[in-house]
């Protein structure tokens, strides 16, 4: 029965605060997935992304506030916007292809949920 269900905490089961996904390694039983990933982001008021700007060529993007206020920037090549996630339930989903960065406005819990979990889906952007 034990590989029916997996039993953990969000905040201390992750690398990096993703706790589900294809990184993943076979021990962690189900939280190893290639359909979806997920982070549980604690952030200190004033951290921001790391590298800048950010996106995924396949995966969908959804950030959900959690407590605190996040800024969230995106754009593509012809516009770019911002949004402050300040009440707990904020959410933004991110399609494939949109840049995006963040900074934590103030101490700030967020959940990410990225699909598909794809390796090496990334691009970074330097500015």
């Amino acid at each position: 029965m034990k590989s029916a269900y997996t039993f953990g905490n969000a905040a201390t089961d992750g690398v990096r605060g993703w706790f589900v996904g294809q990184f993943v390694s076979a021990s962690g039983g189900l939280r190893k997935r290639d359909d979806v990933e997920l982070k549980w982001g604690v952030h200190p008021k004033g951290e921001a992304r790391p590298g800048a700007w950010a996106k995924y060529k396949t995966a969908t993007t959804i950030a959900v506030l959690i407590e605190g206020q996040c800024l969230i920037q995106i754009r593509d090549s012809d516009h770019a916007d911002e949004h402050l996630l300040s009440t707990p339930g904020d959410y933004l989903i991110m399609a494939p292809g949109l840049e995006h960065t963040w900074e934590a406005v103030t101490d700030c819990t967020v959940l990410s949920i990225r699909t598909p979990s794809v390796p090496n889906d990334l691009v970074e952007r330097k500015e």
